[in-house]
């Protein structure tokens, strides 16, 4: 998921964080207060998965971590691997379209009728939605 659509979501949560670029260190975690510069640099799609979201804000360009220490900033993640229908994630995508997907990801929002079985498949990290009597796949 683009960093765009989970800023959207976090708004609609009504939850501020702060995001900073991450990179992992030999034994510690490095970051670095994301600016608007630092997405266009990198692409806004290619830079979502080295995001760390904190909702205490570190009042810091950089820092770093030991791996073993303490989140101090509470670091927030969002996970919607068992809640595809997400109220807040399909309101999304629906509304950024293209932009709601990250570098590995390309979301769309799908109809399912009423009362189709359906099944989320999984095949080397590519997911596919089928339903109904497998007339075809979205």
């Amino acid at each position: 998921m683009s960093h765009e659509a989970k800023m959207m979501i976090f708004e609609k949560r009504g939850v501020e964080v702060f995001p900073y670029l991450s990179k992992f260190g030999d034994e510690e975690f490095i970051y670095e207060k994301l600016s608007k510069e630092k997405i266009a640099e990198s692409g806004p799609r290619d830079i979502t998965r080295d995001i760390t979201y904190f909702q205490k804000d570190p009042e810091l360009d950089s820092f770093s971590e030991d791996w073993g220490e303490e989140d101090k900033f509470d670091s927030i993640y969002l996970d919607f691997d068992d809640d595809r229908g997400n109220k807040d994630l399909v309101e999304v995508v629906e509304e950024l379209g293209e932009k709601a997907s990250g570098k590995y990801s390309n979301l769309k929002v799908v109809e399912i009728p009423d009362g189709a079985s359906y099944e989320i498949s999984d095949y080397d990290g590519i997911e596919t939605a089928h339903y109904g009597f497998q007339t075809g796949s979205v």
